[in-house]
């Protein structure tokens, strides 16, 4: 499987573990560019069945993902619909769609983690 040609993030696989390392500026925003690639990373992993294991990591080593572009929330619409008829975000489809490819995921996170995070944080 080919993991090429994504603009916010490498993709190195080895022995069947694919090391994702976003390196989007200086604090790797979540915006449309790197909903694409993560789409577009998620189709290709459910089509892999070679790689079993996915780390995500940063390449900065003091900010994994900084946030979600708040900017695109502005597109949303304002409109008020029943819970039954709301659809999720990009974002929120695309996490979603991540965490049922059939690898392991797991990211790394290489900062101290504040008290209560450990406890749903993996850091190392």
């Amino acid at each position: 499987m080919q993991y090429e040609n994504f603009q916010t993030f490498t993709v190195d696989v080895q022995n069947a573990i694919a090391t994702v390392t976003f390196n989007f500026g200086t604090v790797n925003v979540q915006g449309q560019e790197m909903l694409a690639d993560l789409n577009s990373l998620a189709m290709r992993l459910e089509r892999d069945r070679k790689t079993k294991v996915v780390i995500f990591q940063s390449a900065n080593p003091e900010i994994w993902v900084c946030h979600y572009d708040t900017e695109l929330l502005k597109d949303m619409s304002t409109e008020a619909v029943s819970r039954d008829e709301a659809q999720l975000l990009d974002l929120q489809s695309i996490c979603e769609r991540l965490s049922k490819v059939p690898q392991a995921t797991n990211r790394q996170i290489r900062r101290i983690c504040p008290r209560w995070r450990t406890r749903t944080s993996a850091c190392s």
